[in-house]
């Protein structure tokens, strides 16, 4: 192996929990070229990690739509002379690709779809281990030994300063600085927009604490949906910060609330105190990675994971009251 592409997947908190398989390759194969294939909204986890000697853009929805423009792709890969590809992607058509170009060894799961395409066919672990072990058992079937399985995402120091100014204002007024992710990829996997207002002006007027609500462009209405049931004012950042502007502001915050999604991985990664709510989906499964991590839910009369998205009870989620993540906010912030 001396020319190695990962073909990552396309969700943040998924591919955050893949970061740690580049150190562990470059410690094994020092001299190696290491490179990762991935979409354009997760160029902020993998650029400046100091394993990743190249991020490969692929972008099927857009410029890699047509078949014209898959062909040039193919093209470009033969030219980087890849001799190892590892499939992490389930995608048949990422696999599919990789054989066109010609990269000698292909190494992934085994899959009926992708069978005929991989040289390298590992059997996959039980599916209900957790996910982060899922995708670092390919590596380890390979003889990679993956001591440090934290993830990380780097941030350069202008970054890191802009985000030190931004809190620094508002630690002047304020005992507690509390971010709070809303949203989620899927709406059954949200606590109520009601819930998270009651939370936020508990945490305003019993704990002075600042509350930052954040997330991406497709997140803004959910956070002001929030905010307008509030009765104290908030600061929205939803759509108004890259993955690394983020992670740099977490830095900085005393606690951090979330659904189950991407940005509860940024924070436990970072060491953050952090409190995720899981409602459909399984703790054991897609819990965020981190030394401060607290789950917060509630027993039910229904199968978790449970994947219905047109779910109209949603009661894993409406039976986690405000009460409830409040008294734990509170715990964590008073012991700091």
């Amino acid at each position: 192996m001396k020319r190695i592409l990962i073909v990552n997947v396309n969700w943040l908190g998924d591919a955050l929990m893949t970061t740690p398989v580049f150190k562990a390759i470059k410690e094994t194969l020092p001299s190696s070229y290491l490179a990762v294939m991935v979409v354009p909204r997760l160029i902020d986890v993998f650029s400046q990690n100091p394993y990743i000697d190249e991020i490969v853009i692929f972008d099927e929805k857009t410029k890699h739509k047509s078949f014209k423009e898959k062909l040039k792709f193919v093209k470009f890969l033969k030219s980087k002379k890849f001799d190892t590809a590892f499939l992490i992607h389930r995608s048949f058509t990422r696999a599919f690709i990789l054989w066109l170009a010609g990269i000698k060894t292909r190494i992934g799961y085994i899959r009926l779809k992708n069978f005929f395409v991989l040289t390298k066919r590992i059997k996959p672990p039980p599916k209900d281990i957790h996910r982060q072990d899922y995708y670092l058992y390919l590596f380890e079937k390979c003889g990679f030994v993956i001591k440090d399985r934290f993830p990380k995402i780097f941030v350069d120091e202008a970054i890191c300063l802009e985000a030190r100014n931004f809190i620094y204002n508002l630690q002047k007024n304020y005992k507690f600085i509390v971010g709070i992710n809303p949203s989620g990829n899927w709406e059954p996997k949200r606590w109520l927009a009601s819930y998270f207002a009651e939370l936020a002006d508990n945490l305003i007027e019993q704990l002075n604490a600042a509350i930052l609500f954040i997330g991406s462009n497709q997140d803004i209405e959910v956070a002001n949906e929030v905010m307008q049931k509030m009765r104290n004012p908030a600061i929205n950042l939803a759509g108004k910060t890259t993955i690394k502007q983020l992670t740099a502001l977490m830095e900085y915050f005393d606690l951090f609330v979330s659904n189950d999604s991407g940005p509860a991985h940024i924070a436990a990664a970072q060491n953050i105190d952090t409190i995720v709510i899981f409602g459909p989906t399984s703790d054991k499964i897609t819990s965020p990675k981190g030394r401060a991590v607290k789950i917060i839910k509630n027993p039910v009369n229904c199968i978790i994971p449970c994947y219905k998205k047109n779910c109209l009870d949603n009661i894993c989620m409406k039976n986690i009251l405000p009460s409830q993540v409040f008294l734990e906010a509170k715990t964590i912030l008073l012991n700091k």
